[in-house]
C-alpha cells in the first residue's frame, strides 16, 4: 500500500474482512477497527490508523488500568 489516509486504510481493512470472511485474521482486525470506532469516534480511529501503518503496526482494543476487573469490554483504542 503507498501512503493512505486514514479512511483509506480503515475502508481497506475493511474490504479485506468482507473477502476474507468469517473467521479470518482480516475479519478479526475489521471488528477491531469498528469496535475502536464506536469507542473513540472515526477522527480518532483515521489518525490512529495512520500512525499504526507508518510504524508498521495495528490497533487493538485495550482495558484502562481503573476498568481493571469493572468491565467485561475494551475501553481504549490503542497502537500495538
Amino acid at each position: 500500500m503507498t501512503c493512505m489516509t486514514g479512511k483509506e486504510l480503515f475502508d481497506h481493512y475493511q474490504a479485506a474482512a468482507l473477502r476474507n470472511g468469517f473467521g479470518s485474521a482480516e475479519f478479526s482486525y475489521g471488528n477491531v477497527l469498528f469496535e475502536a470506532m464506536k469507542l473513540e469516534g472515526e477522527a480518532t480511529v483515521f489518525r490512529k490508523l495512520e500512525e499504526a501503518y507508518a510504524k508498521g503496526r495495528k490497533i487493538q482494543l485495550a482495558y484502562s488500568t481503573s476498568a481493571k476487573g469493572e468491565h467485561t469490554e475494551p475501553d481504549l483504542v490503542v497502537i500495538t
